[in-house]
C-alpha cells in the first residue's frame, strides 16, 4: 500500500483503531500496551498524529484497560472460591501481592502502573483486595499521566532513526512473511490462553 494512503487512513482510523487496541490489552491481547505507547509516538514524528490528541487518546485507553483489571479482581473477590484456579492469582501470587500493598498501601497501584511486568497482577489484586475503585482510579491516572507521555516521547524519538513513514512501509514490506507468521503465532498463543481463562 502507498505510505500516503496509510498516512491518510491512520489519519482518519488511527485514534479509534488505537484506543480499542489499548483497551482490548485489559482482556489479554496480544499486542502489548508499551508497543503501541511507541508506535503512537511514532506517528506523532510523521505528523500523522498530533500531540494533544494522541496524548488523551492514549491515556484513556491505557486506563480503560486498567480498570478492566480491576473490576476483573472485583469479581473475583465475589467468586473468591475460584481464586486458586487462576494462573494470575494463584494463592502464592496473591500472598506475595498482598504483601506489598501491606508495605505500599494503595500507592503500589501508582508504581506498578510504572513498571512493565507487575501490571496485571497488582491490579486484579487491587480489586480482589477492595481497594476502594476511586482511590484506584487516582493513582491510575497519576501513574499514567507519567507513563505514557514518557513512552510516546520514546516512540517519537525513534522516529529520527527509523525516518519517514515511507521508510517504515518498506521496511515492513521487505519483513511482511515474517510479521504474518509472527502475527498467526501470536493469535495462536492468544486463544489457547482464552480457552484455558474460559475455564475460570
Amino acid at each position: 500500500m502507498d505510505p500516503s494512503t496509510i498516512s491518510n487512513v491512520l489519519g482518519t482510523w488511527g485514534y479509534p483503531a488505537r484506543l480499542l487496541l489499548l483497551i482490548l490489552t485489559g482482556i489479554g491481547s496480544p499486542i502489548p500496551e508499551d508497543l503501541l505507547l511507541l508506535t503512537a509516538g511514532y506517528l506523532v514524528y510523521v505528523d500523522v498524529f498530533g500531540w494533544p490528541v494522541a496524548l488523551t487518546v492514549c491515556i484513556t485507553g491505557v486506563v480503560a484497560s486498567d480498570l478492566m483489571l480491576y473490576a476483573a479482581g472485583r469479581h473475583l473477590a465475589w467468586h473468591s472460591s475460584r481464586l486458586a484456579e487462576g494462573r494470575l492469582l494463584s494463592p502464592q501470587r496473591l500472598q506475595r501481592t498482598t504483601r506489598w500493598f501491606g508495605r505500599l498501601g494503595d500507592r503500589l497501584v501508582f508504581i506498578a502502573r510504572l513498571i512493565p511486568g507487575t501490571r496485571a497482577l497488582v491490579f486484579v489484586t487491587a480489586g480482589v483486595r477492595g481497594v476502594p475503585a476511586s482511590s484506584f482510579l487516582r493513582y491510575d491516572m497519576l501513574g499514567a499521566a507519567l507513563w505514557v507521555p514518557s513512552m510516546l516521547l520514546v516512540g517519537y524519538a525513534s522516529g529520527s532513526r527509523i525516518g519517514t513513514l515511507h521508510d517504515a512501509v518498506s521496511s515492513l514490506n521487505q519483513s511482511a512473511a515474517w510479521a504474518i507468521a509472527l502475527a498467526g503465532l501470536l493469535l495462536v498463543i492468544w486463544l489457547s490462553w482464552g480457552r484455558e481463562e474460559s475455564k475460570l
